[in-house]
């Protein structure tokens, strides 16, 4: 854990609050200042400031931290559009005012009276963000899981040559629908260890972590339906291996039979940073990606004809 400074006396309650969110979204993505600025449009003295309420975090810089860490974005957007009002409140009121209390002042005019409700409207308002943005995400995932039923499963698979891989022409659908589709799979987590991901129906596939050895891609590849993952390799040579590794030490292989791609049995995997992928070569090189991130990153292009 950082060893923080103290907050600002001064700090309204909704400012502080999002301010405590952010430190603790950071504390577990484990980044110094100038790794958060190298991964961010923020820079090292921006994010210094809005770790220590100096200055209220521009929404976008949210995003940036929640994306980073996977942490629930519209919980961080609803703790913001609060500290954004009382922000605004306490610039509007002079440098030196606080928040006002819910209740009457001592002679029973005005000042307080008249902010809770508008602060109430805006706290109802942000609580609304939040819930209609799950209750929109709920109804995207049945949306999606229709349209997968009438297209069939079939079009995603980590199977065959790379030309004629079912999960090449998907990688729109795949990345799109991760963690909120309701597909038809067969195995979740544990259950999924040493299956297929073709077979156990994973299709909402994403590739988690990537890297490169001697011109063979090697991919981690991961379902938030099944909660599994498994390596993919792709440019290889008959004989070449592709190995997923979990946290738990668990670990499944399968080589390439034939043309240049293969991917592995599947282990559980809670998160993409469960487990990594790797490949040994038939020349004798090994390696493997990091841990998976949260970031769906782009697939391996297809390999020379």
């Amino acid at each position: 854990m950082a060893d923080w400074k103290p907050l600002p006396d001064e700090l309204d309650l909704d400012t502080r609050n999002l301010v405590e969110q952010l430190r603790r979204l950071k504390d577990r993505s484990g980044l110094s200042l100038v790794a958060l600025a190298d991964r961010t449009l923020h820079s090292k003295s921006s994010w210094e400031r809005y770790l220590n309420g100096k200055t209220l975090p521009p929404r976008q810089a949210i995003e940036s931290l929640v994306l980073i860490v996977g942490a629930d974005p519209d919980r961080l957007t609803a703790l913001w559009y609060l500290a954004e009002h009382s922000w605004s409140c306490r610039e509007t009121a002079g440098p030196k005012a606080r928040r006002p209390e819910p209740a009457a002042t001592a002679n029973g005019t005005g000042t307080g009276t008249a902010a809770a409700p508008r602060g109430a409207r805006i706290r109802r308002a942000a609580m609304s963000v939040w819930s209609t943005r799950r209750r929109t995400a709920a109804a995207a995932a049945v949306l999606v899981a229709a349209g997968a039923v009438l297209v069939g499963l079939r079009a995603v698979s980590d199977n065959g040559p790379p030309a004629h891989s079912p999960d090449r022409p998907n990688r729109l659908a795949a990345g799109g629908t991760s963690g909120t589709a309701p597909l038809d799979t067969t195995c979740f987590e544990d259950s999924c260890t040493g299956k297929d991901p073709k077979q156990a129906h994973c299709a909402d596939a994403w590739t988690a972590a990537l890297g490169r050895t001697h011109g063979v891609y090697v991919e981690l590849r991961y379902s938030d339906a099944c909660k599994a993952a498994w390596a993919r390799i792709s440019w290889g040579r008959t004989g070449d291996i592709a190995e997923v590794v979990a946290v738990s030490g668990a670990r499944r292989h399968d080589r390439v039979h034939y043309d240049t791609d293969v991917y592995s049995p599947m282990v559980a995997a809670d998160t993409p940073s469960d487990a990594k992928a790797c490949t040994t070569l038939t020349s004798g090189a090994h390696d493997c990606t990091d841990p998976g991130g949260t970031i769906h990153l782009t697939e391996p292009p297809e390999p020379t004809p």
